[in-house]
């Protein structure tokens, strides 16, 4: 059963960012709500959270019509993930993910939260709806962000976020001064034109060490992954990050979220 790893600390610096990140000490303190780990921090030792030990997943049979159609709809997108190459095969296991409602007035700051899924993993499917509102203008090189984190352990995170220009994936790794990444794309433009606020629908296919983004359906881009770093189980939640310090800063809002996890 996976623990969940001490919050990086991130420092947003358009595509190079800052992270530090602190050894573990033995669980299990109570689960702490979501919150920003200010970039200013040094490194320290931030105590690891242990999850509840159950999940549950969704059944491929149910008397619920509502229960029905969801099973059907998550089928389907493994399917088109088979169909166009994301995926290799449909075997796997559904479990559906909390929703969450947090917002972040700290620029260069990154939060990061469980999604309810507890278990270490290193492939998946994931979709959710998102619904994203900043209280000021925010343009590049700063960016307000939600999402997926994905691969985190003491080492370091891959973080996947959808913005009102683009989908960013970023290696992370806490050695070598915290550096963090962007991955880059192997095709795709990785751009989206969705505005500020937006509601969109957001789906993130994790296979080996390439990434796929969908956003309301259409595919954005291919993303390929460090073959050399994080390529091992980690946590899986949900990430956001502001761009902008103003009023409440940014707010996400996930919904309707579903995982999907390959069988071994």
């Amino acid at each position: 059963m996976a623990t969940k790893p001490s919050l990086p600390v991130l420092c947003v610096c358009s595509a190079i960012l800052v992270v530090s990140q602190g050894c573990a000490s033995p669980p299990p303190p109570p689960t702490p709500a979501p919150s920003a780990v200010p970039t200013t921090a040094p490194p320290t030792s931030v105590p690891t959270v242990t999850p509840p030990p159950t999940r549950t997943p969704i059944p491929s049979q149910t008397p619920d019509a509502l229960a029905t159609l969801q099973v059907a709809e998550a089928e389907a997108n493994i399917a088109r993930y088979v169909d166009a190459g994301y995926l290799k095969s449909a075997e796997g296991m559904f479990y559906p993910l909390d929703e969450m409602q947090t917002e972040l007035a700290k620029l260069n700051y990154v939060d990061v939260a469980s999604a309810g899924y507890v278990d270490a993993v290193q492939d998946f499917a994931a979709w959710v709806d998102v619904e994203q509102e900043s209280a000021s203008t925010v343009n590049y090189p700063e960016y307000s962000g939600c999402g997926f984190v994905f691969r985190a352990q003491d080492s370091g995170m891959y973080y996947a976020l959808l913005t009102k220009d683009r989908v960013i994936v970023v290696s992370c790794l806490a050695t070598g001064g915290g550096r963090c990444n962007e991955a880059g794309k192997t095709s795709g433009t990785g751009t989206v034109d969705l505005g500020s606020p937006f509601q969109a629908h957001f789906e993130f296919v994790m296979s080996g060490n390439h990434a796929y983004a969908l956003v309301n359906g259409e595919f954005v881009a291919e993303y390929t992954l460090f073959a050399d770093k994080l390529t091992t189980p980690g946590f899986f939640g949900y990430g956001m990050v502001s761009g902008t310090n103003k009023d409440y800063g940014t707010r996400c809002t996930m919904t309707n979220g579903k995982i999907w996890v390959p069988a071994e």
